[in-house]
């Protein structure tokens, strides 16, 4: 069972806020990232899930806006630290929020705490070996299209996970992966791109959100 007190003991941690569809967040991310770094092998097997990524905060805003439907189960793939599932929870979603790194979701538990958030829906996930026995409405995710490597896996677990008439909404920065990803994805997908553009005082990301429904449903409404 999680702990927050063994949380702290275990990380040092730093908070970030962020105001969601007037709603206030707040999330714990690490301190320092020492304790998640490999030596020998720095590159390949940086934390990328230690950072809140702008393409997180603008599919939150996304689905924060979207009316829950009752009935409807999503999935989010890759959640990092939770920002895109805890939010999508906080406004009535029912979500089931999955990551892979051990630590990292030690990170998501505890900012469900933090929001008030349910933990029973926080699940571990292999893209490779996926143990989810159900289907979801809509499968969300943020930063996944960096990693020509794992893009075979996404595109079974898509078409594994997916139920009948659901559709995948993803979001991410502008790369050269995203051709890669786009020209495998639309011999099975449907999609549609829309750009956005978030501003801060750092300045101005480009994010690409997809939205992908199956071919052999029709056109896309």
């Amino acid at each position: 069972m999680f702990s927050i007190d063994a949380f702290h003991r275990q990380y040092q941690t730093e908070v970030r806020e962020s105001v969601i569809s007037k709603h206030p967040f707040r999330f714990l991310v690490p301190q320092r990232l020492e304790q998640f770094l490999d030596p020998e092998d720095l590159f390949h097997q940086f934390p990328l899930w230690t950072k809140i990524w702008e393409a997180s905060l603008v599919l939150a805003h996304r689905l924060a806006a979207t009316p829950p439907v009752a009935g409807q189960r999503w999935l989010e793939l890759g959640a990092g630290l939770g920002v895109v599932g805890i939010v999508a929870a906080v406004f009535q979603h029912h979500i089931t929020i999955t990551e892979y790194d051990a630590h990292a979701l030690n990170f998501i538990r505890a900012n469900a705490h933090l929001n008030q958030c349910p933990q029973d829906r926080i699940e571990h996930l292999d893209w490779l070996q996926p143990a989810l026995a159900r289907r979801f409405d809509r499968i969300v995710g943020s930063e996944l299209i960096y990693n020509e490597k794992d893009f075979p896996a996404l595109n079974r677990l898509f078409k594994s996970l997916l139920k009948p008439g659901g559709e995948i909404l993803l979001a991410g920065e502008v790369r050269q992966t995203n051709r890669a990803f786009l020209e495998l994805m639309q011999a099975d997908f449907h999609i549609e791109i829309t750009r956005n553009t978030l501003r801060s005082e750092e300045g101005s990301v480009a994010i690409l959100l997809l939205r992908m429904r199956p071919k052999n449903e029709g056109a896309m409404p």
